[in-house]
C-alpha cells in the first residue's frame, strides 16, 4: 500500500474558461476566495509563486512546474500557515479547466504527494471545496461566499 494519497475536486462555473483562468491567476481576485490571500508569480514554468497573505506572510508558496495559460496551472505546494503543515514536505496541485459550453468552464483540481494523515491532506480535503465554491460564487455573481473564519 502506498504511503501517499491524492485529492480530486471537480466544479462546474458558470463563466468562460478566460474568466475562470484569471480567477486562479489574478491576486485582486484570490483574496476574495483563498482566506484573504493574493496570488503573486510571473506566470513560467519554473518560477516561484506565493499566496501572500496581510503583512507578506506567505501562507503558501512554491515553484510552477507546468503552465499552458487558460488550460493548465501545476505548482509546487508548501503551505506555511501554522506549525503543524510547516514541517510536512511539499506536494503538488494541478488546475485543469475544459471549456463545458460557451459559458461554462470545468475546474478540477488534483492535490497529490500527501503522506497518510498529513496536516496538509486534511487541511486540502477540507479547504478546496469552501474555496472553489467560493470562487465559483465570486465569478458567478460577483460576491465569494461569507464564511466562517
Amino acid at each position: 500500500m502506498s504511503n501517499e494519497l491524492s485529492f480530486t475536486y471537480d466544479i462546474y462555473i458558470g463563466a468562460p474558461v478566460n474568466k475562470v483562468w484569471r480567477g486562479l491567476v489574478e491576486g485582486e481576485l484570490s483574496k476574495h476566495y483563498v482566506y484573504g490571500t493574493r496570488f503573486e508569480s510571473k506566470l513560467k514554468k519554473g518560477n516561484p509563486y506565493a499566496y501572500i497573505g496581510d503583512g507578506d506572510f506567505k501562507v503558501v508558496d512554491g515553484r510552477i512546474l507546468d503552465i499552458e495559460i487558460e488550460k493548465r496551472l501545476a505548482m509546487s505546494w508548501k503551505a506555511h500557515y501554522d506549525e503543524s503543515v510547516e514541517n510536512e514536505e511539499p506536494t503538488w496541485v494541478a488546475f485543469e479547466l475544459t471549456a463545458s459550453g460557451p459559458s461554462t468552464t470545468k475546474l478540477r483540481v488534483v492535490h497529490d504527494g500527501f503522506k497518510v494523515d498529513s496536516a496538509t491532506h486534511t487541511g486540502s480535503v477540507e479547504g478546496w471545496p469552501l474555496m472553489l465554491s467560493s470562487l465559483k460564487s465570486l465569478l458567478e455573481t460577483g460576491r465569494a461566499l461569507e464564511v466562517k473564519g
